[in-house]
């Protein structure tokens, strides 16, 4: 990350993504939403291969599906524009449908996150989300949406069963997380923000303690503090903030769809486990201990003052 601090190349490429996202949320017409979400674009493909280095791959995929979904998406726009609801919507919601990486389009997600770095696959699963989610749950009809969430609890869950990638897994978890996360954005914006920045810590510290362990398997033994406490934060596991968020949406949902998400969660629990056993099998390496403990300080507080704050809140 100092990298993109020390170059201003890197980090006008990060600042134009960022706010691609700010103009695409922040947009009242649909012109702006598109050009937001097109600035995000290329700003985050700069950030997916910043020296030329990585293969290059990924950022062709990744290039092609978000042009694809921009094509579909202007094109629903010119339709609700002339008028024409149905077809708009429909052509809309393919299109975001197709750059958020949701059932049923979702199958590029896998092959690019596995191939990407770090940084990108973390941004990728994180930050890139937000516009298309937020835009959907506004042009998406209830019925089609609560599909949608079912499916991707479903395909998250089952998808991640028996995968040996780290990256594999985590784009297989993220689909889990995301119907949570559309779950809570249709009934509550703030939670859905809150569900979102837990998700977005998790994510990072489990990538950034593998990225220092270059842990792209999970076969084989390593340990890393963050990876362990972002692990345990995805789980959902109490006390942690993972467990607390969910707890925020299934308070504040209704009917059946709640159910399908915790049963993909549990579910989802085969890998984590998995994955946490491998880890633990090997005891913390010497070199990283200074690390490790301002890790497991920082999250343990983190953690903490979320459990105090929900405390505080029901209380």
């Amino acid at each position: 990350m100092l990298s993109f601090v020390m170059s201003p190349m890197k980090l006008a490429s990060l600042s134009v993504m960022l706010m691609g996202t700010f103009v695409s949320v922040g947009s009242e017409g649909l012109v702006g939403v598109w050009l937001g979400l097109e600035l995000n674009l290329y700003g985050f493909l700069v950030v997916m291969n910043p020296d030329g280095h990585h293969n290059p791959e990924p950022c062709v995929k990744y290039f092609v599906v978000q042009s694809t979904g921009s094509i579909l998406m202007l094109g629903g726009f010119l339709f609700l524009m002339e008028e024409c609801v149905e077809s708009g919507l429909i052509m809309s919601s393919l299109g975001v449908v197709l750059k958020s990486g949701i059932f049923p389009l979702h199958s590029w997600v896998p092959s690019i996150i596995k191939n990407s770095s770090w940084l990108a696959s973390g941004l990728m699963l994180t930050w890139q989300k937000i516009s298309p989610l937020v835009f959907l749950s506004m042009i998406m009809p209830c019925k089609m949406l609560w599909f949608v969430i079912t499916l991707m609890a479903s395909i998250g869950a089952v998808g991640g069963l028996n995968q040996n990638s780290v990256r594999v897994m985590s784009a297989y978890s993220s689909f889990v997380h995301t119907s949570w996360m559309l779950l809570g954005l249709m009934w509550s914006t703030v939670v859905f923000m809150g569900y979102f920045v837990v998700y977005s810590l998790s994510v990072g510290l489990f990538f950034y303690g593998c990225s220092l362990m270059n842990k792209a398997s999970m076969v084989g033994q390593f340990s890393s503090a963050a990876s362990g406490m972002g692990l345990l934060m995805l789980m959902g596991m109490p006390p942690f903030l993972g467990f607390l968020v969910k707890v925020l949406v299934f308070l504040i949902s209704e009917g059946l769809l709640i159910t399908v998400c915790i049963m993909g969660s549990v579910i989802s629990l085969k890998f984590y486990m998995d994955f946490f056993y491998s880890m633990m099998t090997k005891s913390l390496a010497d070199k990283n201990k200074t690390e490790m403990k301002l890790m497991w300080a920082f999250v343990v507080g983190a953690n903490l003052m979320g459990v105090t704050l929900v405390l505080a809140v029901f209380s």
